[in-house]
């Protein structure tokens, strides 16, 4: 079991997806603690493995640890896949926690925020709000397993994917292309997702998402 997240907008959706391959299965955002999100969890997991049995969410509120030990069970019924959620802000500070005392690998991954600021925010979110988030979260960048940049992701994603597989013990592939079944509505939840909506169905070379970053972000100035 692992988890996956940083700040909001910091490409942590785009690194969950990649690492949906093989034996692992990394939910995007799934909070496990929210009954309010069971669709992006328990009945997500039940609709992908239809044949296996889950345990059912309390359908209350949970803290971090309560959530922590609903998703080990998700995962022991996933066996011998690995389960990895992704989360960001408060609660990715709030889960990592968890993880790490119970030993769980926690990679974060971060973004020049100036990047996330090219399009206006989302109703919820505030620049100040996302600042501090970020500061927060860089502070505690030595308390993670692994931390990156998505810079780097995108630019040199072998190398990126190859301090992640040493982090989780386990080989891992440069994933460059993607179906529409892999992209799925879960992931698309905001105007600034688009990015992957132009994946789906798209073969990449090394270097090639550095360059559709730097046409999306020409295209919005």
């Amino acid at each position: 079991m692992f988890l996956v997240g940083g700040p909001a907008f910091s490409g942590t959706t785009l690194l969950a997806l990649m690492l949906n391959q093989g034996d692992l299965v990394c939910l995007d955002e799934p909070d496990f603690h929210n009954p309010l999100q069971s669709h992006r969890s328990i009945r997500l997991l039940q609709q992908m493995f239809p044949e296996l049995s889950f345990p059912e969410h309390p359908g209350e509120q949970m803290t971090f640890s309560e959530a922590t030990t609903l998703t080990e069970e998700c995962e022991r019924a996933l066996y011998p896949r690995e389960l990895g959620t992704k989360t960001c802000n408060s609660f990715f500070l709030g889960y990592h926690r968890v993880y790490r005392r119970r030993g769980w690998p926690v990679i974060a991954i971060f973004r020049d925020i100036r990047d996330a600021l090219v399009r206006p925010l989302p109703d919820g979110f505030t620049e100040s709000g996302l600042n501090d988030h970020y500061r927060v979260i860089w502070q505690q960048r030595g308390m993670f397993d692994l931390w990156l940049r998505y810079e780097d992701l995108i630019s040199d994603p072998d190398t990126a994917i190859s301090r992640i597989s040493n982090t989780l013990g386990r080989p891992l592939e440069t994933k460059r292309n993607w179906g529409s079944k892999d992209v799925t509505h879960h992931m698309l939840k905001l105007d600034k997702h688009d990015l992957l909506k132009t994946l789906r169905g798209v073969c990449f070379e090394s270097g090639d998402l550095e360059n559709l970053r730097k046409d999306l972000l020409q295209s919005e100035s």
